[in-house]
Protein backbone atom coordinates (compact mmCIF):
# COMPACT_ATOMS: atom_id res chain seq x y z
CA UNK A 1 0.00 0.00 0.00
CA UNK A 2 2.68 2.38 0.81
CA UNK A 3 4.68 1.93 -2.24
CA UNK A 4 1.40 2.45 -4.47
CA UNK A 5 0.23 5.76 -2.63
CA UNK A 6 4.23 6.73 -3.40
CA UNK A 7 3.95 5.47 -7.17
CA UNK A 8 0.66 7.46 -7.03
CA UNK A 9 2.20 10.98 -5.51
CA UNK A 10 5.07 10.64 -7.87
CA UNK A 11 2.48 10.75 -11.01
CA UNK A 12 0.85 13.37 -9.50
CA UNK A 13 4.20 15.57 -9.05
CA UNK A 14 5.39 14.60 -13.07
CA UNK A 15 1.61 15.63 -13.88
CA UNK A 16 1.40 18.66 -12.18
CA UNK A 17 5.44 19.72 -13.38
CA UNK A 18 4.15 19.12 -16.79
CA UNK A 19 1.08 20.94 -16.69
CA UNK A 20 1.86 23.94 -15.08
CA UNK A 21 2.57 26.68 -17.83
CA UNK A 22 0.89 28.77 -15.23
CA UNK A 23 4.15 31.43 -14.68
CA UNK A 24 5.24 31.54 -18.34
CA UNK A 25 1.41 32.57 -19.29
CA UNK A 26 1.98 35.26 -16.93
CA UNK A 27 5.03 36.60 -18.06
CA UNK A 28 3.36 36.59 -21.77
CA UNK A 29 5.81 33.34 -22.80
CA UNK A 30 4.53 31.80 -25.75
CA UNK A 31 4.80 28.53 -24.90
CA UNK A 32 6.47 26.02 -27.43
CA UNK A 33 6.09 22.40 -28.22
CA UNK A 34 8.12 19.91 -26.93
CA UNK A 35 11.42 18.93 -30.02
CA UNK A 36 11.12 15.40 -31.28
CA UNK A 37 14.47 13.78 -30.12
CA UNK A 38 16.88 12.49 -33.34
CA UNK A 39 18.97 9.89 -32.96
CA UNK A 40 22.37 10.12 -35.74
CA UNK A 41 22.15 10.63 -39.34
CA UNK A 42 23.84 7.60 -40.97
CA UNK A 43 23.05 8.91 -44.19
CA UNK A 44 26.11 11.67 -43.31
CA UNK A 45 29.28 12.46 -42.41
CA UNK A 46 31.37 9.28 -41.70
CA UNK A 47 34.46 9.14 -39.26
CA UNK A 48 36.73 11.98 -39.20
CA UNK A 49 40.24 11.65 -39.64
CA UNK A 50 41.34 14.74 -37.19
CA UNK A 51 40.44 16.77 -34.44
CA UNK A 52 38.06 19.82 -35.64
CA UNK A 53 39.96 21.91 -38.62
CA UNK A 54 42.48 19.48 -38.51
CA UNK A 55 44.12 19.83 -41.90
CA UNK A 56 45.02 22.62 -43.95
CA UNK A 57 43.30 23.25 -47.11
CA UNK A 58 44.75 25.16 -50.50
CA UNK A 59 43.60 25.25 -54.12
CA UNK A 60 44.98 24.64 -57.26
CA UNK A 61 43.74 25.10 -61.18
CA UNK A 62 44.76 24.59 -64.47
CA UNK A 63 47.13 27.18 -66.02
CA UNK A 64 46.43 29.27 -68.82
CA UNK A 65 48.89 30.17 -71.32
CA UNK A 66 46.39 32.83 -72.46
CA UNK A 67 46.79 34.47 -68.73
CA UNK A 68 50.57 34.81 -68.73
CA UNK A 69 50.75 36.88 -72.72
CA UNK A 70 51.61 39.92 -70.18
CA UNK A 71 55.14 40.69 -68.84
CA UNK A 72 53.77 41.18 -65.59
CA UNK A 73 50.50 39.57 -65.70
CA UNK A 74 47.60 39.02 -62.97
CA UNK A 75 48.10 35.54 -61.92
CA UNK A 76 50.45 35.38 -59.19
CA UNK A 77 54.09 33.36 -59.94
CA UNK A 78 57.00 32.05 -58.20
CA UNK A 79 58.27 33.01 -54.42
CA UNK A 80 59.67 35.76 -52.65
CA UNK A 81 62.94 33.38 -52.92
CA UNK A 82 62.73 32.14 -56.27
CA UNK A 83 60.95 34.66 -58.15
CA UNK A 84 59.85 34.31 -62.06
CA UNK A 85 61.59 36.85 -64.44
CA UNK A 86 59.04 38.66 -65.65
CA UNK A 87 59.73 38.50 -69.41
CA UNK A 88 61.74 35.28 -70.44
CA UNK A 89 61.06 32.61 -72.09
CA UNK A 90 61.52 28.95 -72.37
CA UNK A 91 61.38 25.84 -74.22
CA UNK A 92 58.90 22.97 -73.37
CA UNK A 93 59.65 19.55 -74.19
CA UNK A 94 58.24 15.72 -73.94
CA UNK A 95 59.94 13.00 -72.55
CA UNK A 96 60.96 11.73 -75.38
CA UNK A 97 62.56 14.84 -76.16
CA UNK A 98 60.39 16.40 -79.12
CA UNK A 99 59.53 19.99 -78.95
CA UNK A 100 56.16 21.33 -77.76
CA UNK A 101 56.76 25.02 -77.92
CA UNK A 102 58.24 28.35 -76.59
CA UNK A 103 56.56 29.90 -73.90
CA UNK A 104 56.90 32.72 -70.96
CA UNK A 105 58.86 31.25 -68.01
CA UNK A 106 55.74 32.51 -66.14
CA UNK A 107 53.36 30.01 -67.47
CA UNK A 108 55.86 27.48 -67.71
CA UNK A 109 56.85 27.81 -63.68
CA UNK A 110 52.28 27.99 -63.66
CA UNK A 111 52.14 24.59 -65.76
CA UNK A 112 54.73 22.99 -63.52
CA UNK A 113 53.40 23.99 -60.07
CA UNK A 114 49.70 23.14 -61.21
CA UNK A 115 50.46 19.91 -63.14
CA UNK A 116 48.00 20.97 -66.08
CA UNK A 117 47.30 23.58 -68.44
CA UNK A 118 46.08 24.61 -71.28
CA UNK A 119 48.06 26.13 -74.77
CA UNK A 120 47.05 29.32 -76.42
CA UNK A 121 45.87 26.44 -79.45
CA UNK A 122 43.45 24.70 -76.84
CA UNK A 123 46.19 21.84 -75.83
CA UNK A 124 46.04 20.44 -72.77
CA UNK A 125 49.24 19.18 -71.24
CA UNK A 126 50.20 17.34 -68.16
CA UNK A 127 53.08 17.27 -65.92
CA UNK A 128 55.78 14.28 -66.69
CA UNK A 129 58.11 14.77 -64.40
CA UNK A 130 62.29 16.53 -64.61
CA UNK A 131 64.05 15.72 -67.42
CA UNK A 132 67.17 16.97 -68.58
CA UNK A 133 66.68 19.47 -71.49
CA UNK A 134 64.65 22.40 -71.80
CA UNK A 135 63.12 23.88 -68.81
CA UNK A 136 64.53 21.61 -67.01
CA UNK A 137 60.70 19.98 -66.70
CA UNK A 138 58.70 17.66 -69.15
CA UNK A 139 54.57 17.60 -70.12
CA UNK A 140 52.68 15.50 -72.26
CA UNK A 141 49.94 16.09 -73.96
CA UNK A 142 46.37 14.96 -72.62
CA UNK A 143 43.53 13.67 -74.44
CA UNK A 144 40.67 16.51 -73.92
CA UNK A 145 37.81 13.76 -74.15
CA UNK A 146 38.93 12.21 -71.73
CA UNK A 147 40.37 14.17 -69.32
CA UNK A 148 39.00 17.73 -70.08
CA UNK A 149 40.40 19.62 -67.31
CA UNK A 150 43.69 17.47 -66.72
CA UNK A 151 44.73 14.08 -65.50
CA UNK A 152 45.33 13.45 -61.90
CA UNK A 153 47.19 10.20 -60.49
CA UNK A 154 46.62 6.98 -61.33
CA UNK A 155 44.99 8.14 -65.00
CA UNK A 156 42.13 9.73 -62.87
CA UNK A 157 40.31 12.69 -64.84
CA UNK A 158 40.24 15.67 -62.52
CA UNK A 159 36.70 17.29 -61.84
CA UNK A 160 36.10 20.73 -61.08
CA UNK A 161 34.93 21.28 -57.70
CA UNK A 162 35.46 17.10 -56.48
CA UNK A 163 38.71 16.68 -57.10
CA UNK A 164 41.14 17.14 -54.57
CA UNK A 165 44.71 16.25 -53.80
CA UNK A 166 46.28 14.22 -50.92
CA UNK A 167 48.68 12.46 -49.29
CA UNK A 168 48.47 8.83 -50.34
CA UNK A 169 49.87 7.73 -47.40
CA UNK A 170 47.14 9.18 -45.56
CA UNK A 171 43.99 9.34 -47.82
CA UNK A 172 44.31 6.47 -50.32
CA UNK A 173 43.62 7.72 -54.10
CA UNK A 174 39.91 7.26 -55.48
CA UNK A 175 38.93 7.92 -51.57
CA UNK A 176 35.62 9.99 -51.46
CA UNK A 177 35.87 12.46 -48.48
CA UNK A 178 33.39 14.80 -46.44
CA UNK A 179 33.91 18.11 -46.19
CA UNK A 180 31.28 19.71 -43.71
CA UNK A 181 33.05 23.13 -44.20
CA UNK A 182 32.66 23.04 -48.15
CA UNK A 183 28.61 21.96 -47.38
CA UNK A 184 26.43 24.21 -48.11
CA UNK A 185 28.76 26.80 -49.85
CA UNK A 186 27.79 28.66 -53.29
CA UNK A 187 30.33 27.72 -56.09
CA UNK A 188 30.75 30.58 -59.01
CA UNK A 189 28.32 28.53 -61.30
CA UNK A 190 25.65 29.01 -58.83
CA UNK A 191 25.01 25.69 -57.44
CA UNK A 192 25.87 24.65 -53.70
CA UNK A 193 28.26 22.16 -52.83
CA UNK A 194 27.13 19.36 -50.27
CA UNK A 195 30.87 18.61 -49.27
CA UNK A 196 32.03 15.65 -51.06
CA UNK A 197 35.15 15.34 -52.65
CA UNK A 198 37.21 12.61 -54.08
CA UNK A 199 41.26 11.70 -53.82
CA UNK A 200 42.28 12.36 -57.33
CA UNK A 201 45.41 13.89 -56.96
CA UNK A 202 48.54 13.81 -55.24
CA UNK A 203 51.55 16.59 -55.30
CA UNK A 204 55.23 17.01 -54.59
CA UNK A 205 54.07 19.99 -51.71
CA UNK A 206 50.78 18.06 -50.41
CA UNK A 207 51.78 16.44 -47.48
CA UNK A 208 50.60 14.85 -44.44
CA UNK A 209 47.59 16.56 -43.43
CA UNK A 210 47.28 18.77 -46.05
CA UNK A 211 44.54 19.06 -49.05
CA UNK A 212 44.57 20.82 -52.37
CA UNK A 213 41.23 21.06 -53.73
CA UNK A 214 40.79 21.59 -57.42
CA UNK A 215 38.55 24.52 -58.92
CA UNK A 216 39.94 25.03 -62.40
CA UNK A 217 40.88 28.81 -62.57
CA UNK A 218 42.24 31.58 -60.52
CA UNK A 219 38.78 33.52 -60.44
CA UNK A 220 37.00 30.83 -59.07
CA UNK A 221 39.63 30.56 -56.23
CA UNK A 222 38.91 34.33 -55.44
CA UNK A 223 35.63 33.47 -55.35
CA UNK A 224 35.45 30.61 -53.09
CA UNK A 225 38.04 32.48 -50.99
CA UNK A 226 35.37 34.91 -50.20
CA UNK A 227 32.71 32.30 -49.63
CA UNK A 228 34.81 30.32 -47.13
CA UNK A 229 35.77 33.85 -45.30
CA UNK A 230 39.24 32.90 -45.96
CA UNK A 231 39.07 29.38 -43.65
CA UNK A 232 42.18 27.84 -44.68
CA UNK A 233 41.59 24.57 -42.92
CA UNK A 234 38.85 22.11 -42.78
CA UNK A 235 37.93 18.38 -41.30
CA UNK A 236 37.95 15.41 -43.63
CA UNK A 237 35.54 12.67 -42.98
CA UNK A 238 35.65 9.12 -44.95
CA UNK A 239 33.52 6.77 -45.28
CA UNK A 240 30.59 9.23 -45.64
CA UNK A 241 27.78 7.54 -46.82
CA UNK A 242 26.02 10.62 -48.55
CA UNK A 243 29.49 10.57 -50.64
CA UNK A 244 29.43 7.12 -52.20
CA UNK A 245 28.24 8.02 -54.89
CA UNK A 246 31.90 9.54 -55.62
CA UNK A 247 33.65 6.11 -55.42
CA UNK A 248 34.61 4.56 -58.26
CA UNK A 249 34.75 0.45 -58.28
Amino acid sequence: MRAAASALLLLAIAAAARADTSKLAKEGVEIQPRATLRGKDKTCCGYPLSESLGYQLTFYTLAFEAEHQDPIGLIPVGTPRSPVPQNTWVELYTRDGYFIRRVRERFAWSLRMEGSGVMLDGRLYNWAGPCNYGYGTCFQEVDTQEYPFGRGAGLRALIPFKSIAVDPRLIRLGEPVYLPELDGIRLPDGSIHDGCVRADDTGGAIKKRHLDFFVVTFENYRTLIDALFGVGWVTPHIEAPRCEYLRVP
